[in-house]
This record gives structure tokens, C-alpha cells and sequence, in this order.
């Protein structure tokens, strides 16, 4: 995944980052070296003349040193979330692919974590975990090279020290699964604490919780003295190369082979870069970070496929083949169930309670995916169904922001003929703001019925060819529910397009040209 991620960006894209970044670190180097020999000659109180070189090449490693990093952060962030876009295009397939699986409902706690926490860490990968390290590096050899002439084979202990701060890359722990356990329990204790209280069990399960979370901290407090622990270590070893690298330059001194304005050059020079590779584990961490985030998302499978678009020149809108689908270790809920629906044939699925038709809703919707079987829709350049099954979410906001939501660019008077359709008006004409009357978390201020029916409203504002209706006479007088079904058949004649109804409403089936039957 990694390998994609480098894919996105063009090698001049690669070259512009890594040579600002680098120029820029070595600019901050040439800046407190050049400030050391600046200092250290006028210690000496030589004429002004002398230190001209000095204090123009102070300031012109100070502006440069600023431009550069300006460049470096403005073309870094700019590169990073464009290939975000991508990424995160990506991310949400795959976290709507696995949250579309019913049997991954006990891990949406997790499936949200990683939503967020993947998404961040990917976001900051070329931020600080890419071109950071790679310039530091770039940058001890290059220093190694100056060293050389001078120190011999003495000077190596730089590159060896930049390979020993490269160890995060390897010993770090890697802890990103270490708190989903709990976020199951957590969710779990979280929809089913009023069950567990009714059943006197309440304070077993958060005695549970509660283990579960001391044993994630834990886990959490281990990995960071471990962490702790190298970047101790990493720090003598720095100390440990300084003093080294120090005594060396002395002795070059003692030996009038150096002198001591060129030494204390050299002094700064290197305590720059050692403070350039304190921040080298946790660049490196954050690469490690990444390459996690990249294998978890190479590692999950995208939908797949089993709803497929049949010809163009398929005379049925929809055609559903051998379908099957069940829970985990349970029987299914309908198995080999096979049926097509042509233009204009509207139809309903009619079945006794608990035989799978609002199941039936989420798969021919497409927000779950078969156990085995196909369903197949006729090619067109519209979404082929619209539905809002049982159990759906409406916003919070008001009637006109869950319009635009579903339907973007909908004009108003096309919401007013939807919501007259759905026999809302009266309703709308009561509400304080009409169409922009917040409704409350998940619509709670309307009615049951009143909440069907606007479902049924967002359904008819939109153009696809077949419009699938859940049960959405329910809670409805007779009188009602009679003008609502009316209204939706009369429209889809109206725009040519095919009904798809669930329903209990048994005396309406007449209205329909075919029924389908889910159960014995």
C-alpha cells in the first residue's frame, strides 16, 4: 500500500520535497556553524572588515534558512492532501465495505477508531514520517564526507549513530490493536446496559469493562517505557559520539592541524545535526505508523461484486438470481430466492413478520451484501433504485438539508411536490419554519407516520427507475395510507418509473402487477 502511496506522487514532486527539506537542514546547519566561527572570531577583536564574510553568511543562511523551510512546509502540506484525496477515497470504501456486513456489526466501535485514527495517520505520513528522515540522513553523510579529510575513519560513528536512531523503525511496539477489545466490550456495554441492569448483571459487565481497560493501559504503559527505554539509549549514544567527536577535534588542535575558531565551527555544526537526529525515532515511528495503516487498508477486501449492472439490452430493470443470505451461524433468513421486475411492473413483497423483507430492502439497496446469488439492475446512466429502508437514519437538521443531502442541486419546488405527494403538506404548512424546521436527532419531532412519510417524500424526489418503498404505510390510518400508495403509483406512471413496495397492506396488492411472497 505503501508502494501506492509513492505511486500518487511524481518524481519531480519527490525530488522538489526532499530538496527542500534537505537544503533547509542544511541551512540551520551552515547558520549556527557559520554563527560559531562569527562569535569565535570576534573574540579575538580582529578589524570589522574581518568578520564581513561572517555576519553576511549569518544572514543570508537566516533567510535562507526561513524561505526554505517556509517552501518546504507550503509544498509538503500542499502534496500531502492531495494524495489525502486519494487515500482517503480509499479509506472509506473499505470502512463502508466492512461496515455493510452485518456480521461485522460487534466491531463498529473499532471500525470507527480506525476511521479516524487510519485517516490521521496516512494524512501525517508525508508530513513527518517520509521526507524528514531521508533528508537526515542525506544530510550525516553528507557531513561525513566534510569530516572525513579531517577526522579518517574516526567520523563514521556518524553514519553508524544515524543507523542506530533507525531502530524504531524495527523494536518499536506497535500498539494499534491493543485497545480494540475494549472498544467491543465498550460498545457492548454501551447498547446493552439497560438489559444487563433489568437482569441484575450491570455490575458484573462494568467489573469486566473495567479489567479490560486497566489491562489496554496496561499494555499502553509497557510500549511506551519500552519506547522510552530506546530513545534513553539512542541519547547516551548521542552524548557518548559527541564527547568522541570532541576529543578528536581537540586533539586536532593540539596538534596546530585545526585551529580553535574552525573547532568550535565544527562543535555547533554537530550539535545541530545530533538535535536533527533526536527527532529521527519518532519520524520513523510514524513511517512505522503508516506502513501499519497501509497493510491494514491492502488487507481489507472491497465489496465484491456480487451486485453487478446486466446489459443495456436486458428488457427487466431488475434481476435477482438464486439469492441467498443468512447471519453468522444462524439458518438463513430466505435461500435461492429468484425473481425480475420489468418497467413499469410495480410490485410488492409481502411476507409474515421476521421473513427478511426489510433484509431483502438493505440488499437490493446495496448497503449489505448476498450470502451467495446476484442482483442484477439494467444499466443506466441514473442510480438504479432509491430506497430508505426500515431502521435508517434521517438528519438532524432541517426538511430541506435532508433533501440536498440525498438529493444535491434539488430545487425547492421539487421538494414541495415531493412532500405534497407523500400527503405532507398539511404537516409542513404547521411546522414554525416549514421546510426549514430542525427535526431533531434522527427526526424526533415527527410522529411515527409522519416519519414514514417523509421517507417516502425523499424517495419520490428522486429520478432513479426503480423507487423502493419499506413498509411505508405503517402507522397510517386507512384513509391515509390509501391517498399515500395512490399518490406514489400515480406519480411513477406519471415519470415512468417502477415501484418497489414492502408491505403489510394486504387489501392494496390488487394495485400491483406482481407479488412476491418471502417465507413458506
Amino acid at each position: 500500500m505503501l508502494r501506492k502511496i509513492f505511486s500518487l506522487l511524481h518524481p519531480g514532486e519527490i525530488c522538489l520535497l526532499l530538496s527542500l527539506s534537505l537544503f533547509a537542514l542544511l541551512a540551520n546547519l551552515g547558520l549556527l556553524g557559520s554563527a560559531a566561527w562569527l562569535i569565535s572570531s570576534a573574540a579575538l577583536l580582529p578589524p570589522l572588515y574581518a568578520l564581513t564574510l561572517g555576519i553576511t553568511a549569518v544572514r543570508a543562511l537566516g533567510v535562507g534558512r526561513a524561505l526554505l523551510r517556509y517552501g518546504e512546509r507550503y509544498f509538503t502540506h500542499k502534496t500531502a492532501f492531495a494524495v489525502l484525496g486519494s487515500l482517503r477515497l480509499r479509506l472509506y470504501d473499505v470502512i463502508n465495505a466492512q461496515a455493510n456486513i452485518p456480521q461485522a456489526g460487534h466491531t463498529q466501535g473499532t471500525i470507527l477508531n480506525d476511521l479516524l485514527t487510519k485517516a490521521d495517520i496516512l494524512r501525517d505520513f508525508l508530513l513527518r514520517g517520509l521526507i524528514s528522515p531521508v533528508a537526515i540522513c542525506l544530510a550525516t553523510l553528507l557531513t561525513t564526507a566534510l569530516l572525513m579529510p579531517l577526522l579518517s575513519y574516526y567520523v563514521l560513528v556518524l553514519p553508524v549513530l544515524c543507523l542506530c536512531h533507525c531502530i524504531p523503525l524495527w523494536l518499536s511496539p506497535s500498539n494499534a490493536e491493543h485497545g480494540s477489545p475494549y472498544r467491543s466490550q465498550l460498545l457492548d456495554f454501551a447498547q446493552g446496559c439497560h438489559e444487563m441492569q433489568m437482569a441484575g448483571s450491570l455490575d458484573i459487565a462494568a467489573r469486566k469493562l473495567d479489567h479490560s481497560a486497566a489491562h489496554w493501559q496496561k499494555q499502553l504503559l509497557s510500549d511506551n517505557r519500552q519506547s522510552d527505554k530506546i530513545d534513553l539509549l539512542l541519547s547516551l549514544l548521542r552524548i557518548m559520539s559527541f564527547v568522541l567527536l570532541f576529543a578528536l577535534l581537540i586533539a586536532k588542535v593540539n596538534q596546530n592541524i585545526l585551529s580553535g575558531i574552525t573547532m568550535s565551527l565544527w562543535l555547533l555544526v554537530l550539535l545541530a545535526l545530533f538535535n536533527e537526529l533526536s527527532a529521527l525515532p519518532s519520524a520513523l515511528r510514524q513511517f512505522r505508523q503508516a506502513q501499519n495503516a497501509a497493510d491494514w487498508l491492502q488487507e481489507k477486501p472491497l465489496p465484491t461484486g456480487k451486485k453487478v449492472a446486466a446489459t443495456s439490452a436486458a428488457a427487466d430493470l431488475l434481476t435477482v438470481s438464486s439469492l441467498t443470505f443468512s447471519y453468522p451461524h444462524s439458518l438463513p433468513i430466505f435461500s435461492g430466492l429468484t425473481f425480475s421486475v420489468a418497467p413499469g411492473c410495480h410490485t410488492a413483497i409481502i411476507g409474515d413478520s421476521g421473513s427478511g423483507k426489510t433484509t431483502l430492502a438493505y440488499l437490493l439497496a446495496g448497503l449489505w451484501q448476498p450470502t451467495a446469488g446476484t442482483i442484477c439492475y439494467k444499466e443506466t446512466s441514473l442510480p438504479p433504485v432509491c430506497a430508505i429502508p426500515q431502521g435508517s437514519v434521517l438528519f438532524s437538521g432541517s426538511i430541506r438539508e435532508n433533501f440536498l443531502r440525498l438529493h444535491p442541486g434539488i430545487h425547492e419546488d421539487d421538494m414541495h411536490k415531493a412532500l405534497h405527494t407523500a400527503q405532507l403538506s398539511s404537516v409542513i404548512s404547521q411546522l414554525p419554519q416549514g421546510i426549514d424546521t430542525p427535526l431533531g436527532e434522527n427526526a424526533c419531532f415527527l410522529s411515527g407516520g409522519e416519519r414514514n412519510r417523509f421517507a417516502s417524500a425523499l424517495i419520490l424526489a428522486s429520478s432513479a427507475p426503480i423507487l423502493l418503498f419499506d413498509e411505508p404505510t405503517a402507522g397510517l390510518d386507512k384513509s391515509t395510507a390509501y391517498r399515500l400508495l395512490t399518490a406514489i403509483i400515480d406519480k411513477s406512471n406519471l415519470t415512468s418509473q417502477t415501484v418497489l413496495l414492502i408491505t403489510h397492506d394486504l387489501p392494496q396488492l390488487h394495485r400491483f402487477e406482481q407479488v412476491i411472497r418471502l417465507g413458506p
